[in-house]
Parts: structure tokens; C-alpha cells; sequence
């Protein structure tokens, strides 16, 4: 290196100096502490990742498993009069839903009386 003619000297009084010294020190020490951090963070993220793929593999194990044994089992055949409680009971769940998502009180009453009406036509 060629002395150059442009080079400052500062001078530090011994107070200073070890102030400089220390933050210098605690900046280090806080980067090593990140350093250390992030390293854990990745060790903990890759055991995480590994268990979410092991996971997986048990649920597609297991709805293999459950298709499996549902094609084991047999079908049971529904009387008809229960199929018809059936659709009954989805009708009257997608007219409940209906009415909840519309929201006016008025429209609501006038549901009801209309699902009573249907109610007693239906005792005679």
C-alpha cells in the first residue's frame, strides 16, 4: 500500500475509546445472538416440514383405509318412507338457510305462516 496523503487520524480519548470498543462488542454479540436465532428457526422449520409430510402420508393411508373398507361393507338399501323424511328434512334445512341470509323480520314471518299453513293442510 502506498502512503497516502489523504489519510485522517482521530484521536479518542480512553473514555470514548472504550465506549466505541463496547458498542462495537454489543453490536456482535446481538448479530451472533440473531445468527444463532435464525439457525434454530430453520432447524425447527425443517422438523416442521418433515412432521406436515408425515402427516400427510398418514391421512392418505388412512382415507385409503376408509375407502377400502367402504367397499368392503355393503350398501344398505333406505325404505322409501325414510328417503322421503330425508328430502323433507333438506328442504325444510334449505329453506332455514334461506331465510337466516335474506334477514328481514318481515320475510321471516311470512315463512313461518306459509310453513304453517303447509303444516295443517297436511293434518287433514
Amino acid at each position: 500500500m502506498m502512503p497516502s496523503e489523504n489519510v485522517i487520524h482521530i484521536k479518542l480519548d480512553y473514555m470514548e475509546a472504550l465506549k466505541a470498543r463496547r458498542s462495537i462488542l454489543s453490536s456482535e454479540l446481538g448479530s451472533l445472538n440473531i445468527a444463532k436465532k435464525i439457525a434454530r428457526y430453520r432447524e425447527i422449520r425443517m422438523e416442521e416440514l418433515g412432521l406436515k409430510a408425515r402427516l400427510y402420508g398418514k391421512m392418505k393411508e388412512a382415507k385409503s383405509s376408509i375407502k377400502k373398507l367402504q367397499s368392503l361393507l355393503p350398501n344398505p338399501k333406505m325404505p322409501r318412507i325414510m328417503k322421503r323424511e330425508q328430502v323433507m328434512e333438506e328442504h325444510l334445512g334449505k329453506t332455514k338457510s334461506t331465510t337466516r341470509e335474506q334477514g328481514d323480520i318481515e320475510s321471516q314471518l311470512r315463512e313461518i305462516q306459509r310453513r304453517l299453513a303447509e303444516l295443517q293442510g297436511q293434518k287433514i
